[in-house]
């Protein structure tokens, strides 16, 4: 699951305090899991071999990283990037407490790389490359530190009413007389590369060739309302700064909105909010 935001490259701009990533290290494996199908189309596209460096942009607490470390072993490599320094932090100690010798966890913006050119077997990106501003740099650097025969895999969302676990609330807080930065349409934005066919123009663009791009469908299961209202508020980046920085009135009014919209996606005493991402692939051949 990505930290949903609605502009500024996630992984980078001040709106990510360390709040933010404290709660994305809370809730770690139960965002990695809710978004599990998603990690592992990323990961059988990679199809990651013993012995391979693989570099994971935009990682945040790193699990598919994690994933991925197993499967190159320990003459392989994983490098877990991600510009904040929150991200970075809560990356190192998932590493720790999994005892992995393999992942390498630093600072870097995925869309300026100081990897050397031809350096890694593969990239990976889970809900990251729709947020940073400059997507086109972003996959032109992402095909330089690849080698010959290198692999692309990258997750993005689908359009929000494919994704109604997000609009829902992004609904709410609208209707309520309030208004989230930016345009989620535009790059940097969580919708702006919610069409398959932008996705393929940037990835031939960068270079690459054996483009795909295929829907993962999915669902988010929550036990109750306050349960969806409460993950969601924490980790979901403008969101959560929004909704942090409203009076104690105007929440309330935000959250008895989003209950009313959230209500067709009951089931029984829970709520089941279907999702669907876009997986992208591409390969350098040359």
């Amino acid at each position: 699951m990505y930290r949903p935001g609605v502009t500024g490259e996630r992984n980078g701009g001040s709106q990510w305090s360390d709040e933010l990533s404290a709660a994305w290290e809370r809730h770690r494996q139960r965002l990695f899991e809710a978004q599990r199908a998603t990690s592992d189309w990323l990961v059988d596209r990679l199809a990651p071999r013993p012995g391979e460096t693989v570099l994971e942009l935009a990682a945040g607490p790193g699990e598919t990283g994690f994933v991925v470390a197993e499967m190159v072993g320990l003459t392989g490599r994983v490098i877990s990037t991600d510009v904040g320094e929150g991200m970075v932090a809560a990356a190192q100690r998932g590493v720790a407490a999994r005892g992995l010798t393999n992942v390498e966890c630093r600072l870097m913006d995925a869309q300026e790389s100081d990897l050397d050119d031809g350096s890694v077997d593969a990239v990976l990106c889970r809900f990251g490359v729709m947020l940073m501003p400059d997507q086109p740099r972003v996959l032109a650097e992402a095909h330089r530190v690849l080698r010959p025969g290198g692999r692309l895999a990258y997750a993005v969302w689908g359009m929000p009413d494919t994704n109604p676990w997000l609009f829902v609330l992004a609904a709410a807080i609208g209707e309520s007389g309030h208004q989230i930065p930016g345009n989620p349409f535009e790059p940097g934005g969580v919708f702006s590369l919610a069409e398959p066919e932008r996705n393929r123009e940037l990835v031939g663009g960068a270079g690459f060739d054996e483009i795909a791009v295929e829907e993962i469908p999915s669902a988010y299961e929550f036990d109750s309302f306050d349960e969806y209202w409460d993950l969601n508020t924490e980790v979901s980046g403008p969101i959560a700064l929004l909704i942090a920085s409203l009076s104690d009135d105007d929440v309330r009014a935000v959250k008895e909105r989003a209950r009313q919209k959230a209500d067709p996606f009951r089931s029984g005493d829970g709520y089941t909010f279907p999702s669907l991402a876009l997986g992208v692939y591409g390969a350098r051949v040359s």
